[in-house]
């Protein structure tokens, strides 16, 4: 019987070892970081094959929109230091809080050569218009 008991702590042991190991293989390959403009700019960590997550501002002036094939073309720049940008490219409709000056984070490839980040993801912040207003007495 001791045998048994072994073949089957060792059956788990087994078992939850190849699911841990695919649980964090799934995440490796799905996770996406989060950086700044002057991080992804300023370090090799940004992988021209790798997922990643970006923040910052949208350029006024820097917004180029074609509605008809729904491409879109703006500059980033960094929420700390303005003079640190990168061109994005996104396909699909604008977000309607998509303007200049509004933040946005975009998810998707950095290519360093030509300091072009194609997003897949745009979210932009809301304006300040939604944040709460002190009146005036």
């Amino acid at each position: 019987m001791k045998k048994r008991n072994w073949r089957a702590i060792a059956g788990v042991l087994l078992v939850l070892t190849v699911a841990g190991y695919l649980v964090l293989q799934g995440i490796s390959e799905t996770g996406v970081y989060y950086w700044t403009v002057s991080e992804v700019l300023a370090g090799p960590r940004s992988k021209n094959d790798r997922s990643i997550r970006i923040s910052g501002n949208v350029v006024d002036g820097t917004i180029n929109y074609n509605q008809k094939d729904l491409v879109l073309a703006f500059t980033v720049s960094d929420l700390e230091d303005p003079a640190k940008t990168i061109d994005a490219l996104y396909n699909g409709p604008a977000p309607d809080a998509f303007t200049a000056g509004v933040e946005v984070v975009l998810e998707g490839l950095y290519n360093r050569e030509n300091n072009t980040f194609k997003a897949t993801v745009l979210l932009a912040k809301c304006p300040s218009k939604y944040d709460s207003e002190e009146s005036g007495s």
